[in-house]
């Protein structure tokens, strides 16, 4: 059964075939056309439809809604060119999002009369080609490039499954391995401050797809990277001692529960809070 959403109902006549994706558009092509849009409203897509509803209701004619219709569908690329482009894979959506800003392509980011970045990354990479003057054909060849750049780019993956991301203190540890070597000048701005785990593993991988070294050299320092963590790991284990804590049940169930949460042995879990907590510690005495 399909999904509608509330302001659907309302969908003028002359603007069949409109959803979210092309009512974005239809608020930047109206604003070119003089229109003032309250921007506070562009982020939620049900909100933004229904806002453009209220101020073209009265104003514009069947015959002109379907021009700007018309306008949109002669030179836009069908939502499939965009499938592959998972919206969750953030890594993909940044390396796409920093070819766009960086004028690498065929196709350039959109000009807008408002901060795109209050929109999600890829809808921002969407309105990018739906706003270009560039033809179909263009676009076309644009998004064939960006895909088989990645299926390019990907071809790592099979050297990164020793990596895990519930494991801490290897996350911490990457993110410290790229600041050291030649990559760090490959860190995005926007991901130069990772605060969990998922972001620490996102700066690593990209800097690695936007540093433009070739398959094999990257496999090279991923084999060397981990041929370093498994020496670390070795020596960080002889250097352990045994230590006999006395906790009720409860709490030695609870560290448990949260080391399995992290991927970690009860005792790693342990020296990570600790670590953690010593750094915080040192941080507030410097202020």
């Amino acid at each position: 059964m399909a999904l509608y959403w509330e302001w659907e109902k309302r969908r003028p006549l002359g603007l069949s075939g409109f959803k979210n994706r092309e009512m974005l558009w239809l608020w930047c092509r109206l604003e070119q056309d003089g229109y003032k849009f309250n921007q506070e409203l562009l982020a939620n897509a049900n909100i933004r439809a229904n806002h453009i509803i209220d101020r073209i209701e009265d104003v514009e004619t069947v015959g002109r809604l379907a021009e700007y219709r018309d306008e949109l569908f002669a030179n836009r690329l069908e939502d499939d060119e965009f499938s592959w482009i998972k919206k969750a894979g953030d890594r993909l959506i940044y390396w796409i999002h920093e070819r766009l800003w960086a004028r690498s392509l065929l196709v350039s980011p959109a000009d807008t009369n408002f901060d795109q970045s209050i929109l999600k990354r890829f809808d921002q990479i969407v309105l990018a080609f739906d706003l270009s003057k560039a033809p179909i054909s263009v676009k076309k060849e644009a998004i064939k490039n960006l895909r088989r750049e990645w299926s390019q780019l990907i071809e790592i993956d099979p050297y990164l499954t020793w990596i895990k991301e519930k494991d801490d203190s290897q996350c911490r540890w990457l993110v410290d391995e790229i600041n050291k070597s030649d990559l760090y000048r490959f860190v995005l701005p926007d991901l130069a401050f990772p605060v969990d785990n998922q972001d620490r593993l996102l700066l690593f991988v990209n800097a690695l797809d936007r540093s433009g070294y070739v398959t094999k050299l990257k496999v090279l320092f991923l084999n060397d990277l981990k041929n370093k963590w498994a020496r670390k790991k070795k020596k960080d284990d002889a250097e352990k001692v045994q230590c006999n804590l006395n906790v009720n049940a409860i709490t030695k169930e609870d560290i448990k529960k949260l080391a399995d949460g992290r991927g970690l042995k009860m005792g790693e879990y342990i020296d990570a809070i600790v670590a953690e907590d010593k750094e915080r510690v040192l941080g507030q005495s410097e202020l």
